[in-house]
């Protein structure tokens, strides 16, 4: 809101109303002096009304920001998350070969040192496949998947049964379809069950089925059965006989010197991540090499934009908590001072009539004790705070003054030292925790749950006072219209009565005349 709006009863009258036909008076103007001081005191509620809303939208944008950087660094789920555990556990994995036979990557809790790695065999899941073409011309049933059941064109026809349906079984799921059928909802139909727990494939470069087990490596098996029609069986159409195929492999991987067999081809041992993509081409001599080091560069680059942010959202604060208050000297426009000022002028005064507006206000002050708090003292149960591994307070009267400071090398030291404690000092402890035992990330978090807890109150406290605002304004309108109606009264009976006069003096100067 950038005005205080007015009540006109002036300009409104009504058609019984006289005004100056015979006086020759400004009635409307005298009525508005006359009503000045009534209109004034309606135009100081309003701005008052202004002034809380103002007030609300200030909070309400604090919120917000607040909201924001919480979301961000001090949620599990934030983009910028200081409470992963992947921020501080970043590895830098380095193959000492130009073979890419395997892929490696390091989760949190990987173990640092040199590896060796031989792929033996591949994982490969227990698969049914067609014995051969499918289709009439040996080259594909259909031009594309959109073609119905019923119109393909298979070498040993598809038949349906008498009530046009074509039936069978894949690992104890039943499923059903009809000509009209399209073969990629049979195919999506099929792929999407989670008891059949299979894939689906028509290859029109081999023109044939496959149908592999999603998972299980030798342990797996697919287990086809035919009910009606001949999707399945002998001679069927898409040449594929019933029963239970076990034909699945488990992969064999030597890492330094064991042997691992898994299921698939992507496991984790140790905190590492293995994805096999080939067999190695000599198994009896080449083997991968790889190292896996900490890397805790990418830790303090992650820190180091936290605190960016950080610092950014105090300086947003210290400017509103300390600005001048300008209220007095600049109060909310009305509709009329705006109408005489242009766009550039109300924008201007807008600017000083909101200043200062969450000055000295004791919930921003209080957030922002808070979140100073949370670095300047002990964390996540570690018995030291922050400053101690690297984020220090700003010299007083530098341009650093009241924000964190990072100390890269330090922080770097302190990471390669004890990388346990400084996590801990993020991470330790949470939201319910003792503050001792809070991590930074916990505190800041608290800090900004008490300023919305405690703005909730004083955000109702003022929409009371804006309903108590506009109910009392509402009355003084009421008088102002009611002051304004006897005072027009008092003029139209002026009029009447210098009408009459009027009416009298032009009579006698008819007798004279006579």
């Amino acid at each position: 809101m950038s005005s205080v709006g007015s009540t006109d009863v002036f300009n409104n009258a009504s058609s019984s109303r006289i005004t100056g036909i015979f006086s020759t008076l400004d009635t409307d103007t005298l009525v508005k002096n006359l009503c000045a001081p009534q209109q004034s005191k309606i135009y100081k509620q309003q701005q008052k009304k202004t002034r809380y809303e103002w007030f609300m939208e200030a909070v309400n944008d604090v919120r917000d920001t607040a909201k924001e950087f919480q979301n961000k660094y001090c949620s599990a789920l934030g983009a910028s998350s200081m409470l992963k555990s992947s921020t501080y556990y970043s590895y830098t994995i380095t193959s000492l070969s130009t073979n890419n036979a395997v892929t490696l990557a390091g989760r949190s809790n990987a173990l640092e040192g040199n590896y060796t790695v031989k792929v033996l065999q591949l994982a490969s899941n227990a698969t049914a496949k067609s014995s051969g073409t499918v289709s009439k011309n040996g080259t594909e049933i259909s031009s594309n998947n959109t073609a119905t059941l019923g119109s393909l064109s298979f070498e040993n026809d598809l038949v349906f049964d008498e009530s046009g349906k074509i039936k069978f079984e894949i690992n104890g799921e039943v499923f059903e379809f009809t000509k009209d059928t399209t073969l990629q909802t049979m195919i999506n139909t099929i792929n999407n069950s989670p008891t059949a727990n299979v894939t689906m494939k028509y290859s029109r470069i081999t023109d044939s089925f496959t149908i592999e087990a999603d998972e299980g490596g030798a342990n797996s098996s697919v287990t086809i059965k035919n009910i009606s029609g001949n999707a399945f069986g002998e001679n069927s159409a898409f040449k594929i006989n019933e029963g239970t195929y076990k034909n699945g492999k488990d992969s064999i991987t030597e890492i330094n010197g064991v042997t691992i067999q898994r299921n698939s081809n992507s496991f984790e041992i140790d905190g590492i991540s293995y994805t096999l993509n080939a067999v190695t081409k000599d198994t009896s001599e080449e083997t991968l090499a790889f190292t896996v080091k900490r890397d805790y560069s990418a830790t303090v680059e992650a820190i180091t934009e936290f605190i960016k942010a950080y610092n950014d959202l105090i300086i947003y604060l210290n400017k509103l908590a300390t600005e001048k208050d300008f209220s007095h000297d600049y109060p909310p426009l009305t509709a009329a001072q705006e109408e005489e000022m242009t766009e550039k002028q109300i924008e201007k005064w807008n600017e000083k009539a909101k200043s200062g507006i969450l000055s000295r206000d004791l919930n921003l002050e209080r957030l922002i004790r808070d979140l100073k708090l949370s670095f300047f003292t002990p964390a996540g149960g570690t018995g030291i705070a922050a400053t101690s591994i690297g984020l220090s307070g700003g010299i007083y009267k530098s341009s650093d003054s009241g924000l964190i400071v990072v100390d890269e090398d330090a922080l770097t030291r302190a990471l390669e030292q004890r990388p346990e404690t400084v996590i801990s000092i993020f991470t330790g402890g949470s939201s319910s925790a003792s503050p001792e035992n809070q991590g930074v990330m916990y505190k800041i978090r608290n800090a900004i749950t008490v300023y919305n807890n405690a703005t909730n109150e004083s955000l109702r406290t003022t929409e009371n006072n804006i309903s108590d605002i506009s109910k009392y304004t509402s009355k003084l309108e009421d008088k102002l219209n009611g002051l304004a109606e006897r005072y027009y009264n008092k003029f139209a009976a002026m009029e009447t009565a210098l009408a009459k006069l009027n009416a009298q003096a032009s009579y006698i100067s008819m007798l004279f005349l006579n």
